[in-house]
């Protein structure tokens, strides 16, 4: 892990010899490589067999891309219906972004500048640790590659609480040959920095916020950033369905194609390929005790692979928490209630719930940090403000059914209306406190009233119920 910013400095080796950090790179590499259906990059039985030329014309690459598909469908359940924002003022932000990232890569970055907020790619960032906090980044080293004529450069963007530090290196036999001067570069010379490349954007003061919100992914006691959900035995069980889809198309181009049968008359010798050739617009010529001609055509046993596919489908679906429902073609032209698709999204619902944790806490942070930056840097209109002045509603991103509803209500009424002709109930209760009466029979109810704690404590908890329950009656 990397504990210090010398590592950043004329003379040290570009990329930093970290292997923590080349680790970490590497795997969002791999993961982004999966995300975008790069399959023949990322597993290496899987090119080889494609690639085999022998029978090349009856292999088929077919891509299994149910790691895009799980993070898309995460991501509409998430912010399919955008979240309700309450802020002093609210600033557009790429939550979809970073949260594919927190999927995809176990870990995601917003990034608050005075253009805006933005979406920080994690392969072009090196995090800076604290020695006695793997979890705690003292610094965000956001890089950049390019050249300018034969020469290799690199853009670094350090961010520290309070400050944000701007430096090019020329690039040269793997190191960080020289430090070059922002104002070399057309792109960069209107910077305004310090003689040491910093800015300062809320001025040289005392507890200064770093101006990069992180979002992680499960996290265990040993991790220092999150864990993706694309982990080893998603990308094992892709790779095996993959190769399971293949073979099986494969089997069947060889083996359902029929053969013809033919006398040898009907294939001339062939002297440049050296062996017979039947071509079918010639006519066939037979003789006498010839064998009549006929197609011959084998029946592939797929039995075996049929059954592997549908118990990789199934590791796999459990391993990405993805209801079968979401799949297109699981249940087609069945139409579902809003609560069953609930039940049946239950796994789903559960993952992406944590995501929406995670969101509601960095939704107040991201936004404030933009307010305080802009009103620090004296932006017409800009108010500065705290992430309690946020509050943020989600929604389950599930269409909603008027007619369930409706149902509901007239369900609801049809009880209420029962239990009050029965008299257990009066006209002021509500189906919860109603239930509860139904279950104690209204003599030992009116026994219990009689007891004037026990009547407070009924009466304060049916003022609980109707507050709770949306549909008093």
């Amino acid at each position: 892990m990397i504990n210090s910013l010398d590592v950043f400095k004329v003379g040290q080796p570009w990329p930093p010899a970290d292997q923590d950090e080349r680790d970490r790179i590497a795997e969002h590499q791999k993961n982004r490589k999966l995300y975008e259906e790069l399959h023949l990059d990322i597993f290496p039985k899987y090119n080889a067999y494609i690639n085999d030329k022998l029978h090349d014309d009856k292999k088929q690459y077919i891509i299994i891309g149910l790691a895009e598909t799980a993070t898309t469908n995460y991501m509409d359940l998430l912010l399919g219906e955008a979240p309700e924002i309450e802020a002093p003022k609210v600033y557009p932000s790429p939550d979809e972004e970073v949260f594919i990232d927190v999927s995809r890569d176990g870990i995601g970055l917003y990034e608050i500048s005075q253009d805006g907020i933005t979406a920080a790619n994690p392969e072009t960032v090196y995090l800076v640790t604290d020695p006695g906090n793997i979890r705690k980044v003292t610094a965000y080293v956001f890089f950049a590659e390019f050249k300018e004529g034969e020469k290799s450069y690199v853009k670094l963007t350090i961010h520290e609480p309070g400050s944000i530090t701007h430096k090019v290196f020329w690039l040269k036999d793997g190191k960080l040959n020289a430090e070059v001067p922002l104002s070399e570069f057309p792109a960069f010379a209107s910077y305004q920095v310090d003689e040491e490349g910093k800015q300062y954007p809320f001025g040289k003061v005392d507890n200064a916020p770093m101006l990069v919100v992180r979002v992680d992914n499960a996290l265990s006691s040993d991790r220092r950033y999150g864990r993706s959900d694309y982990t080893p035995s998603v990308h094992s069980l892709i790779e095996a369905l993959d190769m399971a889809f293949a073979f099986r198309f494969e089997t069947l181009a060889k083996f359902n194609r029929p053969i013809p049968v033919v006398p040898e008359t009907a294939a001339p010798f062939d002297h440049a390929l050296q062996r017979r050739v039947f071509k079918t617009e010639n006519a066939i010529i037979t003789k006498e005790g010839d064998p009549p001609s006929s197609y011959l055509t084998w029946a592939a046993d797929l039995a075996s692979v049929e059954r592997e596919i549908d118990q990789l489908m199934v590791q796999l679906l459990i391993k990405l928490k993805l209801s079968p429902v979401l799949l297109a073609g699981q249940g087609e032209g069945h139409a579902e209630s809003g609560t069953a698709l609930r039940i049946r999204l239950i796994p789903t619902l559960s993952k992406v719930r944590k995501f929406a944790t995670a969101l509601k806490v960095a939704i107040p942070q991201v936004q404030s940090l933009k307010s305080k930056l802009d009103a620090a840097l004296g932006i017409e209109g800009s108010q500065a403000y705290e992430p309690e002045d946020v509050t943020v509603h989600m929604q389950d991103g599930i269409p909603d059914d008027p007619m369930e509803r409706a149902q509901i209500r007239l369900t609801k009424a049809q009880a209420i209306g029962t239990l009050k002709a029965q008299g257990v109930i009066d006209g002021a209760t509500s189906l919860r406190a109603a239930i509860i009466c139904k279950i104690i029979p209204k003599e030992a109810l009116a026994e219990m009233v009689d007891d004037p704690e026990t009547e407070s404590m009924i009466a304060a908890a049916t003022g609980r119920l109707r507050e709770e329950n949306s549909m008093n009656f």
